[in-house]
C-alpha cells in the first residue's frame, strides 16, 4: 500500500546568524520524525542552507531556489523521494518596499512546488508562506488581509490547475488564521480540503511578551485527492523541541508547531 508523509514548520529561521546554533538542533527532531517531505520555512539566509542538508543527512533530495541572500520565499523542501521537478512562484503582491511589509517583499514570498511519485500515482507538494498580517486585523478592508487575499487567489488558481489525476499537497505557514474569510475564500475557490477542520489547537506559540490572542492556528496543511481514489488520512499538530536538552529554556527550536500529515491509498 503507497504511503506519504509530510511535514510542515516555521523553523525561525532569522537572518544575521540568530539561528547559527539552533537550526542543528532542530534538523535533528526533525529527522528523527522520518516524513517522506519535510516543508521548511523561514530559511532566511544563505548560510543555514548547508546547517539543513548536514541536519537532514537521511534526505537526499533539496529544492529551494536560491537568491542572493536567502532562498527565494526562505522556502527549502526536502524529500526522501526522487523530485521530477520543482518551481518557485513569486506571489505578484507582496506589499510596498517602504513599508512594514519590506521584510515580506525582500524575501520574496511565493510558493515552492514539487512533483513526484509513489506507486505510480502524481503528486504535487507546494511549500508556502504568506504576508504576515501586522495588525492581527483579518478583516476583508484590512490592508495587509487585502495583500493576503491576492496571494490566497494565486494559490487557488495553481491548484485548480493541477491535472485532475494529481493528489495535491500544500502546506506551510499561511499568517490567517482558521475561520477567517481569507481561510474561507481559499477553501473555496482552490478544491482543497483541511483535514485538520475541526482541531481548534493553535499553531503559532507567542513568546511570553506577546499577548496570548496570537496564539492562533495560523500554519495547515491542505488536500486535495483526485476522484475515485480512496485515500486514508491522519494529520496532527505537534510540538518539535530539543529532547537532549537538560534545561527547560534551551528545549526552546521554534515558534511554531510543525503539522504532519500521512496519506495512504490501495496500490
Amino acid at each position: 500500500m503507497p504511503r506519504f508523509s509530510l511535514l510542515t514548520l516555521n523553523s525561525f529561521g532569522l537572518p544575521f546568524f540568530v539561528a547559527w546554533r539552533r537550526l542543528p538542533r532542530l534538523m535533528r527532531e526533525l529527522h528523527r520524525h522520518s516524513a517522506s517531505v519535510i516543508c521548511l520555512q523561514e530559511i532566511q539566509q544563505n548560510s543555514y542552507l548547508p546547517l539543513v542538508v548536514r541536519g537532514l543527512s537521511g534526505y537526499r533530495h533539496f529544492a529551494f531556489h536560491p537568491n542572493r541572500f536567502a532562498p527565494k520565499g526562505g522556502l527549502l523542501t526536502a524529500s526522501r523521494l526522487a523530485l521530477e521537478s520543482s518551481r518557485f512562484s513569486l506571489y505578484h503582491n507582496r506589499g510596498r518596499w517602504l513599508s512594514v511589509t519590506f521584510g515580506d517583499r525582500f524575501l520574496g514570498k511565493g510558493m515552492l512546488a514539487t512533483h513526484l511519485r509513489i506507486g505510480g500515482r502524481r503528486l504535487a507538494v507546494v511549500n508556502t508562506h504568506l504576508n504576515a498580517n501586522y495588525s492581527g486585523d483579518w478583516s476583508p478592508n484590512n490592508s495587509f488581509a487585502r495583500i493576503q487575499r491576492e496571494q490566497v487567489a494565486q494559490l487557488a488558481a495553481w491548484a485548480r490547475a493541477q491535472p485532475e489525476d494529481v493528489l495535491v499537497v500544500v502546506g506551510g505557514d499561511f499568517n490567517f488564521p482558521r475561520g477567517s474569510f481569507l481561510y474561507d475564500e481559499l477553501l473555496a475557490t482552490s478544491g482543497l480540503t483541511d483535514p485538520l477542520a475541526n482541531d481548534p489547537r493553535p499553531t503559532y506559540r507567542p513568546f511570553s511578551v506577546i499577548p496570548s490572542k496570537w496564539a492562533l492556528p495560523i500554519d495547515f496543511v491542505f488536500i486535495r485527492v483526485p476522484p475515485r481514489l480512496n485515500v486514508s488520512v491522519k494529520a496532527d499538530i505537534i510540538t518539535i523541541e530539543d529532547t537532549c536538552a537538560p534545561i527547560v529554556r534551551r528545549r526552546f527550536l521554534t515558534d511554531h508547531c510543525a503539522l504532519t500529515l500521512v496519506l495512504t491509498w490501495p496500490a
